[in-house]
C-alpha cells in the first residue's frame, strides 16, 4: 500500500498534464493558430526552459550519436509525427474524444511488441487490447463522443497519434542511453522534436507569425509541456514503462472534464460505457496479473 501511494501523485499530477493539453490546442486553433506552430512554440519553448534548468543544475545534455538518434526517434514518433495527426485532427473533434484514444498507445505498445518477440502476448493482454479497441469504436458511434458523422475522418487520423507514441515507446526503449539524467533526456528530445515540426510546418505552408492574442495560452502550453515531459522522463527512470502508462487513465477523464468545462463538450449517452471499456482494456494490458502460489 505504501508503494501505491507513493506512485500515486506523480502519475496523477502527469496525466493532469497531459489531459489539458488538447484544451490548449483546440483555443489556439479556434483564434487562427496553424496547427504547427501550436507544437513548434511547445516544443522548443520548453526545451528552453529545460536547458535553463539543466544549466542551474550543472547537468550538460549529451550530443553524441547514440543521444542523438535517441533525440532523433523519440522527437520524430513521440511528438514530431504524433502532433501532425493529433493537433491538426483536434480542431475538428472534441478534446474528451481525442482524451480517450491516449491510452491506446500502451496497448498498441505491447502488441507490437509481442508481434517483434519483444514482449509475449498472453491471452489477458489480447483481451485487455480488444477491449480497448472495441470502446474507441464505441465512442466513434452516433450518439457517443463525436458531434456528427462528418467529423469521423478526422476522429480516424487522431487514432493515428497513439500509434505514434507506441512507436516511439518501443523505439526509445531500444535507443535510450543508460545513465542520462531525466531533465538531460527531456531536453534533448524536445528540442529536436522542435526543429522536426518546424520543418514539417515549413513543408504543409504552417510555418508563419501565430496572433499575438494567442501568446499567453501558448505560454501557458510550454510551461505545462515542459513540466509533463520532465515528470514523464522521471517516472520512466523510477517507476518504469509500465507503471507510468497508468497515467493514462488520469489523461482521459481530466481530458474529458476539461472539455466539459471550458468547451461544454456534452458526451452522448454512450460515452460513458465506452471511456470504461478503454480504461478496463488499459487495465487488462498494463496492470501486472496477481502471481501463481
Amino acid at each position: 500500500m505504501t508503494d501505491a501511494l507513493r506512485m500515486l501523485p506523480p502519475l496523477v499530477l502527469l496525466g493532469s498534464l497531459w489531459g489539458v493539453t488538447p484544451v490548449f490546442v483546440k483555443h489556439l486553433g479556434s483564434i487562427g493558430w496553424p496547427p504547427l506552430m501550436i507544437a513548434v512554440f511547445g516544443a522548443l519553448g520548453s526545451s528552453v526552459i529545460l536547458v535553463a534548468l539543466c544549466r542551474l543544475r550543472g547537468l550538460r545534455v549529451p550530443l553524441d550519436g547514440r543521444h542523438l538518434r535517441y533525440y532523433a526517434v523519440s522527437g520524430l514518433f513521440g511528438m514530431a509525427l504524433a502532433n501532425l495527426v493529433g493537433f491538426t485532427s483536434l480542431q475538428h473533434i472534441p478534446a474528451g474524444f481525442f482524451a480517450m484514444l491516449v491510452p491506446l498507445s500502451p496497448m498498441i505498445t505491447v502488441m507490437v511488441a509481442a508481434l517483434i518477440g519483444a514482449e509475449r502476448a498472453t491471452p489477458r493482454r489480447l483481451l485487455g487490447t480488444a477491449i480497448g479497441l472495441a470502446g474507441v469504436l464505441l465512442a466513434m458511434s452516433p450518439g457517443a463522443a463525436l458531434p456528427d458523422r462528418s467529423v469521423l475522418g478526422w476522429a480516424l487520423l487522431a487514432a493515428l497519434t497513439p500509434v505514434c507514441y507506441a512507436i516511439a515507446n518501443l523505439f526509445a526503449a531500444r535507443l535510450a542511453p543508460p545513465g542520462t539524467p531525466a531533465p538531460a533526456l527531456a531536453t534533448g528530445t524536445l528540442a529536436t522534436a522542435g526543429l522536426q515540426v518546424a520543418i514539417f510546418a515549413m513543408l504543409l505552408g504552417q510555418f508563419r507569425l501565430p496572433p499575438a492574442e494567442g501568446l499567453p495560452v501558448s505560454l501557458l502550453q510550454i510551461l505545462v509541456m515542459a513540466g509533463a515531459f520532465l515528470l514523464w522522463f522521471r517516472c520512466l527512470s523510477t517507476l518504469g514503462g509500465v507503471v507510468t502508462s497508468q497515467s493514462g487513465y488520469v489523461i482521459t477523464l481530466t481530458g474529458m472534464a476539461w472539455g466539459w468545462l471550458l468547451f461544454g463538450e456534452r458526451p452522448g449517452a454512450l460515452t460513458i460505457p465506452a471511456a470504461m471499456m478503454v480504461l478496463a482494456g488499459l487495465a487488462l494490458v498494463t496492470v501486472p496479473g496477481r502471481a501463481r502460489l
